[in-house]
């Protein structure tokens, strides 16, 4: 005979709920880790492109600094011998330390620089140029760095010598401080010989 009532369900202890709260409040936070770890990286990506444009700009200012030498070198060499602040440019080298980084180099010699007019990209650039020289004056041995090339000029040589002419080159180092977006500092060294 059937019974008129069903069988009563057991009372259910609630332990599939907590084990989905459980599983559900896992998956929150790893999606957000998720979104964190993409946006970080989104932004990284984002801030090397500042900087390489940075590095980029800071070439255009070493060819402007080399174009002024090239052209000041040509005309009036004489000019080299002194200071010449509205171009940027230091008859002596300032040295830096151990303990000196770019910076520090920079604020050395930024008293006399040249600053560019922003590029599209909204880089500021700056360059100095310093003469690797420790007197002002004409260049003279000893004063300026030498290429080593040149070091034993002077000296007797063979015929038959593979030894260079012993021409004569001052060597200039070229500073380019670069600000750009989200504050972008980059700083670029260029060394030339004239």
């Amino acid at each position: 005979m059937l019974s008129p009532h069903p069988p009563r369900a057991r009372a259910q202890q609630g332990v599939v709920l907590l084990v989905a709260l459980v599983v559900l409040v896992v998956m929150a936070l790893s999606t957000a880790a998720m979104l964190y770890s993409t946006g970080a990286g989104t932004w990284l990506v984002g801030n090397l492109a500042f900087r390489q444009s940075a590095v980029a700009s800071g070439d255009q200012g070493v060819e402007q600094a080399i174009a002024w030498l090239k052209t000041t070198s040509s005309s009036s060499p004489s000019t080299l011998y002194t200071d010449v602040a509205a171009s940027g440019y230091h008859a002596t080298t300032t040295d830096m330390t151990g303990s000196q980084g770019p910076a520090a180099l920079w604020s050395a010699i930024a008293s006399g620089k040249v600053s560019l007019a922003a590029d599209a990209a909204g880089n500021q650039v700056a360059y100095a140029i310093e003469r690797l020289c420790s007197s002002t004056g004409e260049a003279a041995t000893g004063t300026c760095s030498a290429d080593p090339s040149t070091a034993e000029c002077g000296q007797s040589h063979n015929v038959n010598s593979n030894t260079p002419g012993c021409t004569s080159q001052v060597y200039y180092r070229i500073t380019v401080r670069t600000e750009g977006p989200r504050n972008t500092v980059s700083y670029t060294q260029a060394m030339v010989a004239l």
